[in-house]
C-alpha cells in the first residue's frame, strides 16, 4: 500500500505535465483565417508602437531658454545642444533597426501563438520606454547612470528579440519556405552583450562606453566586406 501510493506520488507530477504538454493550444482550434487576423492585428500593433516611439524621439530634443532681449546666443546655444542631437540619432537608428529586425523575424512566421504575443507586448513595452532614456542621456549624457539606464533598456530589448527567435524556431511556428531566412546568422545575442558589457566602462569613461556601443554595428560592416570580397573575387 505504502509503495503504491509513493509510486502515484512520484509518477503524478510526469502525467500530469504530459497531459499538459499534449494539450492543444489555442491556435490548433482556430481556422486558418482567424489566424491571419492575429498576426495581421500582431503586426499592426508592433508597427504602430515602432512608429510612435520613432516619432516620440524628437521630444528628447529640448529647448534653449532665452530670453527675449538676448535671442543673439540662440544659434549658440542651439549648436552647444550636441549631446541632445547625438543621443536622438543614436536612437531613431537603434529603433530603425530593431523595427527592421522585427520586420524579418515576423514575416518568417506562418503563425503565431500565446507565447510570442506575449513577448511581442514584452518587447513593445520596452520599444515604447526607449524614448525616456534617449531623453535623459541626451540631457545627462556624461551622467554614468543615463548611460547605465540607456545600455540596460537596449540589452532587455536584445534578449527579448532573442527568446522571441529562438521560441519560434522551436515552436514550429516559422514558415518552411522561409527558415532558411532565420537560420542565416542574426547576430541577435551581440546587442545583449555589447550593451551589457558597457556598463562597467561607463563607471570610467562615459564618452568611452558611448563609442563601446558602435561594436553593434561590426557584423553589417564585415558582411558587406565579405559580399564586396566575394563580387571582386568572381569579375
Amino acid at each position: 500500500m505504502g509503495r503504491s501510493l509513493r509510486a502515484s506520488l512520484t509518477t503524478a507530477p510526469v502525467s500530469i505535465l504530459r497531459r499538459v504538454t499534449e494539450q492543444p493550444t489555442v491556435s490548433d482550434y482556430e481556422s486558418a483565417g482567424e489566424r491571419a487576423f492575429d498576426y495581421d492585428r500582431t503586426v499592426a500593433l508592433s508597427d504602430g508602437v515602432f512608429a510612435i516611439a520613432l516619432t516620440l524621439l524628437v521630444l528628447s530634443l529640448t529647448l534653449p531658454h532665452v530670453r527675449s532681449l538676448h535671442t543673439g546666443v540662440l544659434g549658440n546655444r542651439l549648436v552647444h545642444k550636441n549631446g541632445e542631437y547625438l543621443s536622438y540619432a543614436i536612437s531613431f537608428a537603434v529603433i530603425a533597426l530593431l523595427w527592421t529586425r522585427h520586420h524579418r523575424l515576423f514575416r518568417t512566421l506562418n503563425r503565431i501563438d500565446v507565447t510570442v504575443t506575449g513577448l511581442n507586448l514584452a518587447y513593445l513595452a520596452f520599444v515604447a520606454f526607449l524614448p525616456f532614456p534617449t531623453r535623459v542621456l541626451g540631457v545627462y549624457g556624461q551622467a554614468t547612470a543615463a548611460v547605465v539606464l540607456y545600455a540596460i533598456t537596449i540589452a532587455i530589448l536584445g534578449m527579448l528579440a532573442g527568446l522571441m527567435r529562438l521560441h519560434v524556431r522551436r515552436a514550429g511556428l516559422v514558415d518552411p519556405s522561409r527558415a532558411r531566412e532565420l537560420r542565416a546568422p542574426g547576430y541577435w545575442a551581440l546587442a545583449p552583450a555589447v550593451f551589457l558589457g558597457s556598463i562597467p566602462i561607463a563607471f570610467v569613461d562615459t564618452t568611452l562606453a558611448k563609442l563601446f556601443w558602435l561594436l553593434v554595428l561590426a557584423p553589417g560592416v564585415v558582411g558587406r566586406l565579405r559580399a564586396r570580397a566575394r563580387q571582386s573575387a568572381k569579375s
